[in-house]
């Protein structure tokens, strides 16, 4: 059975999901990288179109629409005495050098970028990203600069893209193996409550099939661009409910004469 007949089956087969705790731990593994791929598309498709448009949309409004200025000692300077406030290709661009604006004033559900007193905010699908100018306190950034910058890396996008993104994958990848070694824990405990012999390598195996259902779910919602209220928690509901209906599917050791 391939890796993708195991993802259809792992959807809603415990008893299939309970099979896959003889096989070989790399062919578990090669699931779990599996898993953590598909986790990541959405972002990964949200994260490259923003970047994409954002950059230049960033740019023609540093060219066109926003006041000379100048970052130094990590703080924002400009003549400008009052926050300005633009939407230009659906990206809400905020500039503040006075410090009447702050990160925590900002819509999280609009894309924006925000050129704030002390930092530059990025809100990219309810992901809010600080950069605090204090990383430039050697330099003096200056409008024109920023421009050369953004030039600079809309000219290596097809290098620095791939490389965020590998980033991004190799992160969640290790979120998702810490994952599924704690549950494998709890697989263990439920094992041992429900009478059930497995080991610890067969529980790591399961729980990582286990996690199928609620990591496809959530996916899906990330697609959708829908929020679940206490996402976390019923996450590691759904997880916890299919593993021990998968151990349960393990026959119990029989009883000795």
């Amino acid at each position: 059975m391939n890796l993708f007949q195991q993802l259809y089956k792992s959807i809603y087969s415990p008893k299939e999901i309970v099979k896959f705790r003889f096989q070989g731990i790399g062919k578990t593994i090669r699931y779990v990288f599996l898993l953590v791929l598909i986790s990541i598309l959405p972002t990964a498709l949200q994260f490259f179109a923003f970047a994409q448009t954002s950059l230049h949309t960033v740019k023609e409004a540093l060219v066109h629409d926003l006041p000379s200025f100048s970052i130094e000692d990590g703080s924002l300077y400009s003549d400008e005495n009052r926050p300005m406030t633009l939407e230009k290709d659906d990206l809400l661009i905020v500039f503040d050098s006075t410090g009447e604006v702050n990160a925590g004033d900002l819509e999280v559900h609009k894309d924006t970028v925000a050129f704030l007193q002390n930092s530059l905010v990025v809100i990219n699908d309810r992901n809010i990203q600080t950069n605090s100018y204090s990383a430039f306190s050697d330099l003096a950034v200056t409008k024109e600069k920023m421009i050369n910058v953004i030039d600079s890396i809309l000219s290596l996008k097809w290098i620095l893209l791939p490389v965020a993104l590998f980033i991004l994958y190799l992160f969640t990848s290790g979120l998702m193996f810490l994952k599924v070694t704690i549950f494998a824990l709890i697989g263990v405990m439920i094992a041992n409550l429900m009478k059930r012999r497995i080991n610890y390598r067969q529980s790591w195996r399961i729980t990582a099939y286990s996690v199928t259902l609620s990591t496809l779910f959530f996916t899906l919602m990330e697609f959708l661009q829908t929020s679940i209220a206490a996402a976390p928690i019923l996450d590691w509901f759904v997880v916890t409910v299919v593993l021990t209906l998968a151990i349960k599917e393990i026959p119990q050791p029989k009883k000795r004469a």
